[in-house]
């Protein structure tokens, strides 16, 4: 944010009358220049309030107005009990002084921006005569510490006053500048917003005149507050009146609140021809008629004019450069005068000047001829746009007649639908009973279905397991028949041999040579042994 600000020099014009011993003749030589300042405000009683805070004493410069202006008002029981506590931040509950003179208020601004370092006071512009000083006092309650004195300024401007508030240092005005500017007073009013102006010097004088190098801010006329563009939106408008921007914005107008100027620009009137909606070149192109009002174009461009008078009947046209009047059943102009533009006057458009008397009459006598006509030709008008109704009138009711039987044809088939829609309601109701069944039956079938799928799982599980282990089975069943093949054959030769032992000792038992044989040995070759391996069953 930029420290360069346009700041504000609050005067007060105190009024002669106040000292006029002392004052007398400074007050005759400077009342031209103060009125020629002052413009068109007049002299107001005004009354400043001071507020000081407890933290000070009380000191003999805070003071406004000329001495003899202030009236002291008796310390409430808060100053008492100020002195002793001074740890205490807060102001008192009734004015340490107030000052009353009758003069005029100025709030002046500065032409150049210049710096706010060196500023500590402000302005709160247009405060709500609803706010009390209890409330102005709970509204800057949290600044209080900073606050050296607050300054009341009233006059009769209705619905509000202006309050100055002097800080202790700079910091602490811009913290308050930058939390409350723009701030609603109160949440139950939010148009009610705080504006907040620097002000570097606050002086009275007896003069109107603006110091150097200031001018005096304006009042906007809706609002009567300060218009200053650093802290509102200030809008000039055609007429030069300047507004606030808000307060223009709510005026629903498009004039000027002040003068009733019209803002907006006028529009140029354009004539064209209803029919073909070409715009003339020249007004003496287009002829009104004077009946109905009726636009359009002469015979020589379109012929509309003309082509209207043969529809309607309406025989008086008036041409809108001229004025003057064409009468299509003479197919001439009604008179030879034409109409003035500088004054609108009549005047004849042929012939020598005649005396005024002369003229006067021949005025009146056009105007009565002109009027009779206009007179006959409202009263044909008439029978025609009575016969007209008429027409309309049979046609009306001719169509009544057909609407009539369409709208009872069409009740019968109202009354048709309704039967029909009742006996399919009921159809409707039945089968949404039939489906609400259908409904609970499939949701049992589903659910069937859902546990029909879960048992047939377990049993593919089953037998899954049940597959397993039968294989598992044939494995060692086929290991152990493999086991027992092998075991039989064994046995099987172990019985061949045993009985061929056995034959052998039958047959030795039986032979002649038993004794030989008993002391002998017998030995197997090897091919023996492998035709006995071929011979295996």
């Amino acid at each position: 944010m930029s420290d360069l600000v346009s700041k504000c020099v609050l005067r007060v014009e105190v009024n002669h009358s106040g000292n006029s011993e002392s004052r007398g003749a400074e007050a005759l030589s400077n009342s031209d220049t103060k009125k020629k300042g002052r413009g068109q405000r007049k002299v107001r009683e005004i009354s400043v309030e001071t507020f000081p805070s407890r933290l000070e004493g009380p000191r003999d410069d805070w003071g406004l107005l000329p001495q003899y202006s202030r009236e002291v008002t008796p310390a409430s029981d808060g100053e008492k009990t100020g002195k002793e506590e001074k740890s205490e931040i807060g102001f008192f509950s009734g004015n340490p002084f107030v000052e009353i003179t009758k003069g005029v208020l100025h709030l002046y601004k500065e032409d150049v921006m210049s710096s706010r370092k060196e500023a500590i006071t402000l302005c709160l512009l247009g405060v709500p005569a609803t706010m009390t000083c209890h409330d102005l006092l709970a509204f800057t309650a949290p600044c209080h510490c900073d606050i050296s004195h607050i300054r009341v300024l009233r006059d009769s401007m209705p619905n509000q006053y202006m309050a100055l508030l002097t800080f202790r240092n700079h910091d602490a005005a811009m913290e308050f500048y930058l939390t409350f500017n723009g701030a609603p007073y109160s949440s139950l009013e939010p148009d009610s917003i705080c504006r907040i102006a620097w002000v570097s010097k606050v002086e009275w004088a007896y003069d109107g005149l603006p110091p150097p190098g200031h001018t005096e801010l304006p009042i906007c006329p809706v609002c009567l507050e300060r218009m200053d563009e650093s802290v509102d939106g200030v809008l000039t408008i055609l007429c030069n009146h300047a507004f606030h921007a808000s307060c223009l914005e709510k005026w629903g107008d498009s004039t000027c609140p002040v003068c009733r100027c019209v803002q907006s620009p006028e529009q140029a009137e354009s004539s064209e021809c209803e029919q073909c909606g070409t715009t003339a070149q020249s007004p003496d192109s287009l002829w009104i008629c004077l009946i109905c009002g009726h636009v359009g174009c002469g015979r020589y461009q379109g012929g509309h004019a003309a082509s209207h008078h043969r529809e309607t009947g309406h025989c008086y046209a008036l041409q809108l450069g001229s004025h003057r009047v064409w009468d299509y059943k003479g197919d001439n102009f009604v008179h030879r005068l034409l109409q003035n533009k500088a004054d609108g006057k009549l005047v004849p458009s042929e012939g020598p000047p005649s005396e005024s008397e002369g003229a006067q009459e021949k005025v009146d006598s056009v105007q009565l001829e002109f009027t009779y006509l206009l007179t006959s030709q409202l009263e044909e008008q008439r029978m025609y746009f009575e016969d007209k109704m008429a027409l309309l009138e049979s046609h009306l009711s001719e169509e009544t007649k057909h609407l009539r039987n369409e709208v009872s044809a069409l009740s019968d088939e109202n009354k048709e639908l309704i039967v029909k829609l009742a006996a399919l309601t009921k159809e409707k109701q039945s089968l949404e009973k039939k489906l609400q069944q259908q409904h609970s039956k499939l949701s049992a079938t589903l659910n069937e279905l859902s546990e029909e799928r879960q048992l047939g799982k377990a049993l593919r599980n089953n037998q899954q397991q049940w597959q397993t282990k039968v294989t598992t089975l044939e494995e060692k069943f086929n290991e152990l028949k493999i086991h027992k093949e092998k075991e039989t054959e064994e046995l099987r030769e172990q019985v061949r041999d045993l009985m061929f032992f056995i034959d052998a000792q039958r047959v030795i038992g039986e032979s002649e040579h038993k004794e030989d044989i008993a002391g002998g040995s017998v030995t197997i070759g090897e091919t023996s042994r492998k035709n006995k391996g071929k011979k295996k069953p």
